[in-house]
């Protein structure tokens, strides 16, 4: 009987040491999210409802699609008053991999796309174009904004299923602006000098190229894990 005793204390103790020794068991992998970008609300140019969706078809690849619709009732700033019959979209594209994550933290490097049209109409204003200076009583804009980024984020875990997402990064953009004016003449240094806001000033006709400093904070809740 004494022999029985020692053979079950061997047992649970080699039992206990390899319940120690096991690895930690895999984390899930999230494989859909919905998203929303809350500081899009905020743009002093093109304040929008920021969505989106997040695929995981494999733990490390993630791919996201995001849609953007005009919102100003949170719009802080009146530097866009002068801009009638506003009309824009975003739609933005990334691709994300992920690195070993924790049960807390999933840090990722991403590349990202994006494109907005933009269009309103203004009153009396003026341009350059070629180098010279040009004026108008009322214009139609067509504005096309499109580029692309680099990034690193991290996403920290809220919840059993929410999760906050930041990246910050760096790229470049692209901005085409055309208009259709009416009664364009050439312009007056003295008579029509620019009124609007240098943050908002609609850009002369022609493409400008700019660097694109890359900044997402986004809420996610998973929908699916697998």
């Amino acid at each position: 009987m004494r022999n029985f005793y020692l053979l079950l204390a061997s047992v649970a103790f080699s039992h206990q040491l390899s319940a120690q020794t096991v690895a930690p068991r895999p984390q899930p992998t999230d494989r859909l999210l919905l998203k929303i970008a809350p500081l899009t609300l905020f743009d002093p140019s093109t304040s929008a409802v920021l969505v989106g969706a997040e695929f995981r078809p494999m733990p490390r690849i993630g791919l996201e699609l995001d849609y953007g619709f005009r919102f100003t009732p949170l719009r802080l700033f009146s530097w866009n008053t002068k801009k009638e019959n506003m009309r824009y979209q975003k739609f933005k594209a990334e691709a994300r991999y992920y690195f070993p994550r924790t049960e807390q933290k999933q840090w990722y490097i991403a590349a990202e796309g994006f494109y907005v049209p933009e269009e309103y109409d203004l009153g009396k204003g003026n341009f350059y174009r070629n180098g010279e200076f040009r004026a108008y009583e009322r214009a139609h804009i067509e504005k096309t904004i499109e580029g692309g980024a680099l990034k690193a984020g991290m996403m920290r875990r809220l919840g059993q299923r929410f999760w906050l997402d930041a990246a910050l990064g760096l790229g470049f953009r692209r901005i085409e602006t055309e208009y259709t004016t009416q009664n364009e003449h050439p312009g007056d240094y003295l008579y029509d000098a620019p009124e609007q806001n240098f943050l908002s000033k609609t850009p002369d006709p022609g493409v400008q190229r700019k660097v694109h400093p890359a900044l997402a904070l986004r809420l996610a809740y998973t929908l699916l894990k697998r």
